[in-house]
């Protein structure tokens, strides 16, 4: 990291006015001199990161001299559940990474995670990215806030030794919301048994809790993901029929060709074609509408 352009983003961080996080208000990164010593909320849930930078040179990690009053500590506030469910489809559940993610999300009362320095955490790889957050955050070219996300992703999956493990209270609703992610996210593989495995239930209570509250069967669900998929890839690719049957999770296409047309009301190559495109996009709309409408009725 250039230690003058890092120096000239945590100049404009601590220029900049001090703002609180909001619900839903994406990242927000705050600076201050340890002179100054601000409260700093924490109603909000998020997660927290956060490190001291050597006034004068902040390129160096501060581990062999306390802090002084013209240091800089810098806070980043970042949402937690649209960050975790995107973060919790790419980690193993093996990992404690993931247990942290699972239980964030699982709680009724979301909490903040504050993620900082720790004898667990490479503090040298912490800080780099960190440092990165700052300057991309600072200098706000195009793309920032989606190469904030990024960065942010990497600083939690490597701070996630440092956080201790504590399950909440897993409430119906947000276990069904964990499934849906499951499905939507990897709808070709995905099977009953594995997510049973996964968030450790059993598998009839989860297709139960699955048709209480979204009124289909997991294999419906599943099939209907799938399908959307498909569309997309017929529409947007020129892949094979059969490519993208096996993409979504089908062996053979004459399956997929009836489950398909049942649908969307025409054949894969009629979409290929562009037949009937102004009808298959309402009928998509029309899932999504669905689906919002049975979360929100689950939810009542």
């Amino acid at each position: 990291m250039d230690e003058a352009r890092l120096k000239r983003a945590l100049d404009t961080l601590l220029a900049e006015p001090q703002e609180h996080p909001e619900p839903g208000s994406g990242t927000l990164l705050v600076a201050y001199r340890l002179r100054d010593m601000p409260a700093i909320p924490s109603s909000v849930p998020c997660h927290i990161l956060r490190t001291t930078y050597d006034a004068e040179h902040p390129a160096h990690l501060l581990l062999d001299r306390r802090p002084r009053p013209d240091d800089i500590m810098v806070y980043a506030f970042i949402g937690k559940r649209q960050l975790d469910r995107v973060l919790m489809a790419l980690a193993p559940s093996s990992s404690n990474f993931f247990q942290v993610l699972v239980d964030n999300l699982g709680q009724e009362q979301q909490s903040t995670t504050v993620i900082t320095e720790s004898g667990e955490v490479d503090p040298a790889m912490l800080q780099d990215i960190f440092s990165l957050m700052v300057v991309a955050y600072a200098e706000r070219r195009e793309e920032w806030e989606l190469a904030i996300d990024g960065l942010a992703s990497a600083a939690i999956a490597l701070a996630s030794p440092a956080i201790s493990h504590q399950p909440g209270r897993r409430s119906p609703d947000d276990l069904v919301a964990l499934l849906l992610t499951e499905i939507a996210t990897h709808p070709e593989s995905v099977t009953l048994q594995g997510l049973a495995e996964r968030f450790s239930y059993n598998p009839t209570y989860l297709s139960g809790l699955l048709h209480e509250r979204c009124g289909r069967t997991f294999s419906h669900l599943v099939r209907e993901q799938r399908m959307l998929r498909a569309h997309q890839l017929l529409t947007d690719t020129g892949l094979s029929v059969a490519k993208v049957a096996a993409m979504v999770g089908y062996e053979g296409t004459s399956n997929f060709h009836r489950l398909f047309r049942e649908r969307f009301g025409e054949t894969p190559a009629q979409v290929r074609a562009g037949r009937s495109t102004h009808g298959a996009a309402m009928m998509e709309a029309q899932a999504h509408d669905d689906q919002l409408q049975e979360a929100h009725d689950g939810q009542g």
